[in-house]
């Protein structure tokens, strides 16, 4: 009479294992994405060629 009757244990009161911040693996992938951004835009050809720019730099006065 004294005795408790024996607890099972059920998945639902079982140790749950904490799950790992997603923070360091975002901030990862966000740091990856931004070094091959700047990779790629250091090797893009944005160079323009020159043009030759002349002007009339005749003296109007004179006339």
């Amino acid at each position: 009479m004294g005795q408790k009757a024996a607890m099972r244990r059920t998945s639902s009161f079982a140790p749950q294992r904490r799950r790992r911040s997603p923070v360091p693996a975002l901030l990862l992938i966000l740091l990856l994405l931004l070094i091959g951004g700047l990779v790629y835009l250091s090797n893009v050809d944005t160079e323009v060629p020159t043009q030759r720019v002349e002007q009339d730099v005749t003296n109007a006065i004179g006339k």
